[in-house]
């Protein structure tokens, strides 16, 4: 089968990294430019934004002006979200809040087509293009470990086929261990590389969320090859910010 241009799963099978940030303002310009930067992949944050179906599908529609491949963050693990995000041509998912075996395989059920699961199968969706494009298995499926529990689970989660990426998310994980927002403690990093030990057995790419290039820096030396660094709207106001300081020393 021919891949999609913007396929991320063979992307990252050919270079070993890639870089992406989270969207959550309703706005497609705001993929269009993340992929004018160079970014990998945008995250369609479905979870935490206030998307609705025709602003996501305005936002994959956004991704095709440049390389970026638009992955979806669904709300939850299920068979719906997951086959209507998929219709609507994302071509990677994250599903958030993994914690247990019996959850990765029903995200893996409800990603992947027969056999390997039991995705619907329409061929005249968006996603193949009405019709006109070959059907590809070519979904990159990123599962969030977010709590202790996830990350004790992490060898039963992780040993299930299908999974491409176990995305570590910093902040959940520090109120999870009691020590919220301490996303650099030690006690977070252990976390991590315990579930990159475990990746690295089951031949899964490990990811996770930075806030900063400095915590960026430290999760790539734990391992990290698939990095979602930034939200649009924090990077929007640390730029405002950055623009405001610079100005006002020019004036002083």
């Amino acid at each position: 089968m021919t891949l999609r241009r913007n396929s991320p799963r063979q992307r990252l099978r050919d270079r070993g990294f890639l870089l992406g940030a989270f969207v959550e303002i309703a706005a497609p310009e705001i993929v269009e430019i993340f992929g004018a930067a160079g970014l990998d992949f945008a995250v369609i944050d479905e979870e935490h934004g206030a998307l609705d179906p025709e602003t996501v599908a305005a936002m994959i529609r956004a991704s095709a002006s440049s390389e970026i491949a638009p992955i979806l963050r669904v709300r939850e693990n299920a068979a719906g979200p997951i086959l209507q995000a998929l219709d609507l041509g994302a071509v990677g998912l994250h599903i958030p809040q993994i914690g247990s075996r019996e959850q990765a395989e029903a995200a893996v059920r409800y990603t992947r087509y027969p056999p390997a699961g039991e995705r619907g199968f329409n061929p005249f969706v968006r996603a193949w293009s009405f019709g006109a494009a070959p059907v590809e298995e070519d979904v990159l499926l990123v599962l969030h470990i977010e709590a202790g529990q996830a990350v004790s689970a992490a060898e039963e989660i992780l040993s299930v086929p299908g999974i491409d990426v176990a995305f570590l998310g910093p902040y959940d994980l520090s109120m999870t261990l009691g020590i919220p927002g301490q996303v650099t403690h030690e006690r977070v990093r252990a976390a991590m590389r315990a579930v990159g030990e475990v990746a690295a057995r089951h031949g899964v790419t490990l990811g996770a969320y930075a806030n900063t290039v400095e915590h960026a820096d430290l999760w790539l030396q734990e391992g990290v090859r698939y990095l979602a660094c930034g939200v649009d709207q924090n990077i929007l106001l640390r730029a405002a910010q950055d623009l405001r300081r610079r100005i006002d020393e020019k004036r002083l």
